[in-house]
């Protein structure tokens, strides 16, 4: 019996098909770029952070279907899951290591990309191991190449700079409303010898520092997301907590901020408590390096195809 290749799905706009199966994850890493775009001129100091999130998230709001997570600011040690609070005052700083890291989607169809600026300029070099990481490790996204491998190159190009990886920190295989999904892009060398396949989607994210390469939670986090399962739930915060986030935000991450203008503080955070007590919300902590150490990031979203790695941001 002859196969039949499945044939790829054809998309319509104003009546045209288009024969493009990654036309909506293109349209999304430029979606991802420009607000990186908006984001750059506005890290200087005594800039508001909160005025940072709110400018990006809007243009993805306007421009995308929706956000894939928060806009993430991450200052000096800070390494991911940072985002403003409704009230949040943090103003940047003259001296300090500013990243943004942000994420559109159209149709569930996701783009992840990020970039640190040094405001001194000591710590370009720091900035410069993280971006050369990733750049190495997009050359070697190519149909059967090893991910322990690329982790291995990652490692090595951040420790020849002089710098050490953040070990528990990995670029993330993404699928449609998933934004990690089972593969992931290792910082370090590692004995799993998972391979890279034509067609799969990767956001392929670096991160070095001046510290041990080791980050730990802080506690009180910004950002929360649904776990897909059900639960019975008696508060009524909870029920309108539940309601605005399945429908609006499905799986994806999302600030409390978000909810805040939305509901009242005590009632959000009732909800909160008995949702994740229940087991259908979880938080992702901000992740810091130790204090006064450094962390810079670099990210960009990938396509891979039978030549290599199709970068869409």
């Amino acid at each position: 019996m002859i196969a039949v290749p499945e044939e790829k799905p054809k998309e319509v706009k104003n009546g045209e098909e288009s024969d493009d199966p990654w036309k909506k994850w293109k349209e999304a890493g430029v979606v991802a770029r420009e607000a990186l775009e908006i984001a750059r001129p506005m890290i200087k100091p005594d800039a508001k952070v909160l005025d940072i999130v709110e400018a990006v998230e809007g243009y993805i709001l306007e421009n995308a279907t929706g956000l894939s997570f928060p806009c993430n600011v991450a200052i000096n040690q800070i390494a991911a899951h940072y985002t403003s609070a409704l009230d949040d005052e943090t103003v940047i700083n003259e001296n300090d290591l500013v990243t943004i890291d942000v994420g559109a989607h159209i149709d569930g169809c996701i783009s992840d990309s990020a970039f640190t600026v040094a405001l001194d300029p000591d710590h370009e070099d720091l900035v410069e191991a993280s971006k050369e990481a990733t750049e190495t490790a997009i050359k070697m996204m190519r149909p059967g190449a090893k991910l322990n491998t690329i982790g291995a190159l990652i490692q090595d190009t951040i420790e020849n700079a002089g710098f050490k990886p953040v070990k528990q920190l990995t670029g993330h295989q993404l699928k449609e409303y998933e934004l990690h999904s089972e593969k992931q892009v290792p910082c370090v060398a590692g004995k799993s010898e998972v391979l890279v396949e034509e067609g799969e989607i990767y956001a392929i994210e670096t991160f070095a520092s001046t510290g041990s390469g080791n980050v730990t939670d802080l506690p009180n986090p910004q950002i929360y997301q649904l776990l897909p399962i059900r639960v019975p739930v008696r508060f009524s915060g909870s029920k309108k907590f539940l309601g605005i986030a399945r429908r609006e935000y499905k799986e994806f991450p999302f600030a409390e901020r978000w909810l805040a203008k939305r509901m009242g503080h005590a009632k959000l955070k009732m909800a909160i408590r008995e949702l994740t007590q229940n087991g259908v919300l979880i938080g992702h902590n901000i992740l810091t390096e130790e204090k006064t150490k450094l962390v810079s990031q670099h990210e960009h979203t990938i396509i891979v195809t039978e030549d290599g790695a199709l970068q869409t941001t």
